[in-house]
């Protein structure tokens, strides 16, 4: 069948999480899949919550290479979109949809694949295995998280491909392809403020909680964190200063690196190379008082922090009590919980250049390099497993297409031209990986 077909019929499936209910596509891909003469499993973590994982077998000389995607999306307004964001039209050669790039469409990439395998039954060392997850927008506990704990023989590899690489940057001339090779982890952290509590006729704006936390607050957004340069990221710059014009040793010394970057004409990119090279503690969340003529004794603000691979909470709360100052009654209190580490898989040697040559065989004209992801995936999940995880779902977007503004925005939407000349990267990427 068509791969426009199939994510036309998964766009349909609506699976906005919350509530998710992704087993109606886990159910789809499932019966897609066994017409192709797989024998996939369906497995819920809870009602409604659908998993499938299906494998096409090697010879098992080497482990496994595990192809990854997520079910569930994102609410969709449907009153700002020029399509019923869960019809799946075509329009100006672009499949419309939620789901449309995060990540139905790289789910058809993935499912062609294995369709292909069968069709064509080439003799791998490795066996290659689909899963279709749940939950990744809220987690992922429900999806990758329940089968690596639950059915971890199900999913448990060498090599992980997924979401957020190899689509193409356009720069100065060239054209770029960032093949993502990790990821920040993430904590939660409370900044809170005491004082006396009093009456709000009468002030104490001397002694105020609302007023430390507000000092606090101010002076750890007043600048970014230290720059730290990961493996990945050193070999990101390297890659990328000849192409903006700016001395590689500038740009890879953490001590002049941020005024080594003004020197970046792309807003953009600057915005992004600054994300990925500091930890960062974002304020999201803010409580004080129980009532109007109540001065609060305690002041609170939750921060989103995000850490660098290589570091852990322990690094980010010293850093962000160094960016506060020990002058203000304010703890930093780590909530655990919820923690993930930064990821990091090689971007040198024989994974990152099969990555590589299979992308600059499909395009010649290619610049291929490492990134890191600011935000968090479901390879978090696979950590654990010691699974050595890359973004990679190649599309070949066109120079106009603003792809980045649409994940999770209004008229979601991919071209299917773009859509068609990935599956034939990816499919040659995991032959080449599995011989």
């Amino acid at each position: 069948m068509d791969p426009v077909i199939h994510l036309q019929n998964l766009i349909r499936c609506n699976t906005t999480n919350p509530p998710g209910n992704e087993i109606v596509a886990a159910r789809y891909l499932a019966d897609v899949l066994s017409r192709a003469g797989y024998a996939p499993v369906v497995l819920e973590s809870a009602p409604g919550r659908g998993n499938v994982v299906a494998r096409y077998k090697g010879d098992g000389s080497k482990r496994p290479l595990l192809l990854y995607n997520h079910l569930d999306v994102v609410p969709a307004e449907a009153e700002h979109w020029s399509h019923d964001p869960f019809a799946g039209v075509i329009d100006r050669g672009m499949v419309w949809g939620r789901g449309a790039l995060d990540m139905k469409s790289i789910v058809v990439q993935q499912l062609m694949v294995m369709l292909r395998l069968a069709r064509e039954r080439p003799a791998l060392r490795r066996d290659v295995i689909f899963a279709g997850c749940a939950d990744e927008e809220v987690g992922g506990e429900m999806g990758l998280g329940f089968l690596v704990r639950e059915h971890r023989a199900l999913v448990d590899a060498e090599i992980g491909l997924s979401e957020s690489g190899a689509t193409p940057i356009y720069l100065n001339g060239h054209t770029l392809y960032a093949i993502q090779c990790g990821e920040k982890g993430s904590c939660r952290l409370v900044l809170r403020a005491t004082a006396a509590p009093g009456h709000g006729a009468s002030p104490d704006y001397e002694n105020y909680a609302i007023r430390y936390l507000a000092i606090a607050l101010e002076r750890l957004t007043r600048a970014y964190l230290p720059t730290h340069l990961t493996t990945t990221v050193r070999n990101l710059l390297a890659a990328l200063a000849p192409l903006v014009d700016v001395p590689a040793d500038r740009l890879l010394d953490e001590t002049g690196f941020e005024k080594a970057l003004e020197q970046v004409a792309v807003p953009t990119l600057r915005q992004s190379l600054l994300h990925i090279t500091r930890n960062s503690a974002a304020p999201t969340l803010l409580r004080a008082g129980t009532k109007i003529n109540v001065v609060p004794g305690t002041a609170e603000a939750e921060l989103d922090g995000r850490i660098l691979p290589g570091y852990d909470v322990h690094h980010l709360m010293s850093e962000v009590r160094a960016a506060i100052g020990d002058d203000l009654p304010v703890e930093v209190i780590h909530v655990p919980g919820r923690d993930a580490p930064g990821l990091e898989a090689p971007s040198a040697g024989p994974v990152w250049d099969t990555l590589v040559g299979q992308l600059q065989k499909h395009d010649p004209a290619a610049v291929v390099v490492p990134t890191l992801l600011a935000g968090g995936t479901d390879a978090q999940h696979l950590a654990p497993l010691g699974v050595k995880t890359f973004g990679f779902s190649p599309m070949r977007f066109p120079r106009d297409f603003n792809w980045h503004g649409l994940v999770h925005g209004h008229d979601e939407r991919v071209p299917i031209d773009a859509l068609a000349w990935g599956i034939d990267v990816l499919y040659d990427t995991v032959l080449e990986l599995c011989r």
